[in-house]
């Protein structure tokens, strides 16, 4: 038997097993096929070029026209008659054999579906659905069966397809691992279903598990004798004697409103969808995050934990006294006080022992304990109030109970607070001990695993339990009042002389409603039917609480939030009984009952369960004011702003009834927030906090495009056309060093012919990469025909309002001598599209290239994805890397992508990482600011801000004059710059120059052999004439960048612009010019609208 439970308990864990591997080698195919489909080094790609397709612009050679993959089924053979092409019009055994096919196939899923019932066609000719072939004996029985068969196939083929599934609870599931549902592709081809779909749901298949506890029995009942704890019968007439019969009721009042509208709000919480095992937690953590939820799991469960405590001491303290009564002991000591303590305490722990195995039962057998009590209970009530009417013994009147009348009920009505055994008291100090009294109004959210319908009895039973206590408390409060001397000697013979409150001069009455917790016992008609409600109360409560801790620390241990507390998860037998817990909270029990000081533990209780109706309030507040689509209780009767305001008077009545509890509490739940918060478990819960990001992210873009453009408030926000951002990662992680932190990055991706479905993964895929890679930035990715077309798309349709780039980077394309004339045009079309839009263009040169995707290790990159964010087993819970992993390669020996890896690791940020040398910003032409900006912003991080700048001018007439003035302008921006460097590009440039260049256009210049073998534009000699002067000053700036910029990280360009009518050839070579075996160097061109100013 338990290698069996062992094997069904083990068969789940292959099953997601198998599906994380076929997940892993889905998706390494898709991001396989997507490594040379965007852009090499920026721009191009690798596949081979189609007849009339731009080499630049091209993706791989699945995605260019390829047909669409044809159905098949499981076999590889044609799939279903509907997605496969048709050459001839289908005869019967055609339509008969398709439809035979599906039904077989239905069948294993065990779908049913009307459009393969049999019609009466069928049943009139029995022999026809034997044998195909028999049935073709006339021409016109031919004709019919193949009008009939047809018109069962336009059953299936048309609106409706065979692997729809009917609306199912199941499919509703947020924490169910499997998708049940068909997808929408798998819907418009006809799919099979797929291997990961264990069952197809029709919506009768599985019946949710209900409980039997309707409202009364699981919510009403429990919630009151929950309330009803140990001061119904203990401190409820020495309370109305401190207060005053007025101000009690004014405290009774006040602890219900707030009892009241919490339990408003918690109704509106469990009515907006089902409410799982953990109540209060499960709501909690639903609605405000993981966060909140760890936190008042652990609150919320110590609160409950106390709570039995407090009631178990109150039961021992009665039972003690009433053996010591009979001159019985249970301990020996010298000091009677300690032995009585003792006494307590052994008498508590056995107490917690029995009622901790008797919840092994199950909650079915502790209701109906429950009932017993209440009834003892409701006995009792009314015992007090008949006693109260029949006319006290001599022996009555001497304790204090001396029956109604209009004096005693006037002098009892007024507050009389006065010190005694418990200390100074006041209305604070009444209130703190009466509001435990009303912090049982969740026990039926601590049960909801065991209602039947916790959305319908959970605010039906919870107002009907709170508005029965608090009568019930204020008719035993009033009563005892009425009937009862505050002080009194206890002496017959003081009764007879008159003198029974003269003790009071001297502080010795022993009787009387202030100094006897026990007066009701005098009141009532039978003393043993009062103790016998004392010991139901406390006992109910007791077990009450016994049962919701443990449930509720049970939830929290499953969502495994906390590290090394799953053990506590566990359950046992049919009723999932959590016994781990059970110890646990009986051991932390024990703890609170060795003070033996009731009011030191009502402190805690109390504060504890303020905290936590604070947070109940909120999470309704929350929820309600995201306004998110998903907040629909069916509870109506609550309000935001009231759930708000009954927050904020929790956490103020906390600190009112004891300031240092009230630290220790809120201190308790912010330290565990913060350790939750920086572990960061990355639940899918749909909280309100999330509702809330999408409502301020959506309210601030708007707010955003009312805001007017200023000089001071620019940021870079680029739009960095990389492709798949983790094939080329020294690209993308140089473009997060300008933006993070204070702009705006979005990773630029064309696809080339691919399915939304393939997309979705993408997109999910990259965005684990990017998160892991520490990179703030956006990914967005469009489909065109061509790589160019997607680029234009990518330029006008990136960004949100104002939250659009402003600046298009891109890598630079070593290799475009081996393009085509249109693709160079292509290349420079993009450019000048940017800057039809009012966009500044950056271009990023490296010697080594950017492009890794040969060597990128997608096996294991998917498999860490998958392994770092893994699902826990029957929740949502992910938990996230908090270090930046390294990059994910191949071993290789190429020495270009050795090259290429090595630049990406040196652009990676961290704290121990620094580049050497200097940057060199070569801001020759005023375009805004644009080339001085974007350097200095990176110089503010890591592995840049160990680099300081060099800024180089043009000198001008007067050289130093220029230096100075160019001095003057950097200190009024801020920025520091080690040294200004005026240069002379007017100066004609070296031989050797002119002869390096002219060798590197030779191949383009216009003669015969270009005119018939060039594949590229070309030089007339009348253009050269034409751009002479502009062609020497980018030779002569060449000649100044080996000069002075050989050797330093990084270059900083204001590049030329490409001019109207201009050779595109020209362009490029000019590009080169700049950058040909140079270091890292930055061409940048900003919009010649300023993004710096001095003024404040």
């Amino acid at each position: 038997m338990a290698d069996r439970a062992a094997e069904e308990h083990a068969t789940p864990v292959r099953k997601v097993s198998t599906a994380v591997q076929r997940k892993i080698s889905s998706t390494v195919n898709i991001l396989r096929d997507r490594v040379h489909v965007g852009f090499e080094n920026g721009f191009g790609t690798g596949r081979t070029r189609l007849e009339g397709e731009d080499p630049a612009l091209i993706g791989s050679s699945q995605d260019a026209g390829a047909p669409e993959n044809l159905p098949s089924g499981s076999d590889g053979q044609p799939g279903p008659l509907v997605g496969r092409p048709l050459s001839r019009s289908p005869t019967a055994e055609d339509i008969e054999l398709d439809i035979s096919m599906r039904v077989e196939e239905l069948q294993k899923e065990g779908i049913s579906n009307p459009a393969f019932e049999k019609s009466q066609d069928d049943e009139e000719y029995p022999e026809e659905a034997a044998n195909t072939v028999s049935r073709m004996s006339t021409d016109t029985g031919r004709k019919r069966r193949i009008n009939r068969h047809a018109d069962r196939f336009r059953k299936i083929s048309l609106g409706y397809g065979v692997n729809e599934a009917v609306p199912s609870a199941e499919h509703y599931q947020t924490e169910n691992l499997d998708r049940l549902r068909p997808t929408l592709d798998d819907l418009r081809t006809e799919k099979a279903a797929r291997e990961e779909d264990d069952v197809r749901q029709t919506g009768a298949e599985t019946k949710l598990t209900k409980n039997k506890l309707g409202w009364i029995r699981g919510v009403v009942l429990w919630t009151i004798l929950n309330l009803w704890g140990v001061m119904l019968f203990l401190r409820i007439g020495w309370m109305c004697a401190q207060a005053g019969m007025g101000l009690f009721l004014v405290i009774v009042v006040i602890a219900t409103i707030i009892a009241v509208l919490t339990s408003l709000s918690t109704s509106a919480i469990s009515t907006n969808g089902e409410v799982g095992t953990g109540g209060t937690y499960f709501m909690i953590s639903r609605s405000l995050g993981p966060q909140f939820g760890a936190a008042i799991g652990v609150i919320f469960t110590l609160a409950n934990t106390i709570n039995v405590s407090l009631n178990i001491q109150g039961f021992a303290d009665v039972f003690v006294k009433l053996i010591e009564s009979a001159g019985a002991h249970i301990t020996r000591s010298g000091d009677p006080d300690l032995q009585h303590l003792n006494d307590v305490r052994v008498i508590a722990v056995i107490t917690l022992i029995l009622l901790t195995g008797f919840t092994f039962f199950g909650m079915e057998i502790a209701s109906k304990l429950q009932s017993v009590f209440f009834v003892i209970l409701m006995a009792a009530i009314f015992n007090i109030v008949i006693g109260s009417i029949v006319p006290p013994t001599a022996e009555n009147q001497a304790n204090g109970f001396v029956g109604y009348s209009s004096a005693l009920f006037a002098e009892n009505f007024a507050p009389a607070f006065q010190h005694d055994s418990t200390g100074d008291n006041s209305f604070m100090t009444v209130f703190g001990v009466f509001f435990p009294s009303v912090t049982g109004i969740l026990a039926g959210t601590s049960i909801t695993g065991d209602l039947r319908d916790p959305a319908n009895a959970i605010p039906k039973g919870t107002i009907v339990a709170i508005c029965f206590t608090s009568v019930s408390y204020i008719l035993l409060g009033w009563v005892t009042a009425a009937v009862t001397l505050r002080h009194a000697s206890g002496n017959v013979s003081d009764l007879y002389a008159g003198t029974l409150q003269n003790c009071m001069a001297n502080s010795s009455c022993t009787q009387g409603s202030i100094n006897n917790f026990e007066i009701m016992e005098e009141v009532a008609h039978f003393r043993p039917i009062v103790l016998a409600g004392i010991f139901s109360a406390t006992l109910s409560t007791s077990l009450g609480c016994i049962n919701f801790a443990p449930k509720i620390f049970q939830a929290l241990c499953r969502d495994k939030i906390f590290p090394g507390i799953h053990i506590f998860g566990k359950g046992y037998g049919k009723n999932d009984e959590p016994y781990r817990a059970y110890g646990l909270v009986m051991i932390v029990a024990v703890i609170f009952l060795m003070p033996a000081n009731l009011n030191f533990i009502s402190n805690i209780v109390s504060n504890c369960f303020l905290l936590t109706y604070a947070l109940v309030n909120y999470a309704t507040f929350d929820a309600a004011f995201s306004k998110s689509p998903g907040w629909r209780p069916t509870f109506r009767y609550y309000n935001k702003w009231l759930s708000l305001v009954t927050s904020i008077a929790c956490i103020v009545i906390m600190f009112a009834l004891d300031w240092m509890s009230a630290i220790i509490a809120i201190g308790v739940a912010v330290i565990l927030w913060v350790f939750v918060y920086y572990r960061d478990p990355k639940v899918n819960w749909g909280t309100s906090g999330e509702a809330n990001i999408y409502r301020r992210a959506l309210t601030d873009a708007l707010k955003l495009i009312t805001v007017e453009d200023h000089v001071k408030n620019y940021r870079p926000q680029i739009l960095l056309l990389c492709g798949l951002p983790c094939s080329r990662p020294a690209l993308v992680h140089f473009a997060n060093s300008i933006t993070k932190g204070v702009g705006m990055l979005i990773c630029g991706h064309v696809l080339v012919g691919k399915t939304l479905e393939r997309r979705e993964v993408l997109a999910r895929e990259i965005y684990i990469w990017l998160r892991r890679q520490k990179i703030r930035a956006f990914y967005d990715y469009v489909a065109a025909e061509r790589t160019v077309e997607g680029m234009k798309a990518l330029i006008q349709t990136s960004g949100l309002g104002k939250l659009k780039p402003n600046i298009i980077m891109m890598g630079y394309q070593q290799s475009w001598s081996g393009w085509t004339e249109e693709s160079i045009n292509s290349y420079i079309g993009v450019i000048n599209h940017a800057f039809d839009y009012n966009i500044a263009v950056a271009i990023l040169y490296a010697k080594e290239g950017f492009d890794i995707g040969e060597v990128v290790n997608f096996e294991k990159l998917v498999r860490e994805n998958v392994e770092n964010l893994k699902m826990e087993e029957n929740v949502n819970v992910f938990v996230k890397n908090e270090k930046a992993v390294p990059l994910d390669i191949l071993p290789t020996d190429d020495p270009d992508m050795v090259a290429r890896i090595n630049l990406a690791r040196k652009f990676e940020p961290g704290k121990k990482k620094r580049m050497n040398g200097e940057i060199h910003v070569w801001w020759l032409y005023d375009d805004g600011g644009l080339t001085l900006l974007l350097p200095y912003l990176m110089t503010r991080r890591s592995p840049w801000s160990g680099c300081p700048l060099k800024v180089f001018c043009l000198a001008g007439a007067d050289p130093e004059s220029t230096k100075k003035s160019m001095m003057t302008l950097l200190a009024q921006f801020r920025i520091k710059a080690v040294d200004v460097v005026p240069v002379n590009l007017d100066q004609t440039p070296s031989l050797q120059s002119q002869d390096w260049f002219n060798t590197l256009i030779s191949d383009y210049r216009l003669n015969e052999v270009t005119r018939r073998v060039s594949r590229l534009d070309h030089y007339d000699e009348s253009e050269m004439v034409q751009f002479s002067r502009r062609t020497m000053n980018q030779i002569r700036l060449r000649e100044l960048l080996l000069e002075h910029s050989s050797q330093s990280a990084l270059n900083v360009i204001t590049m030329p612009l490409p001019k109207e009518g201009r050779n595109s050839l020209h362009y490029m070579v000019v590009l080169d010019t700049l950058t040909r075996n140079m270091p890292l160097t930055l061409l940048i061109r900003g919009t010649q609208e300023s993004v710096l100013t001095y003024y404040c």
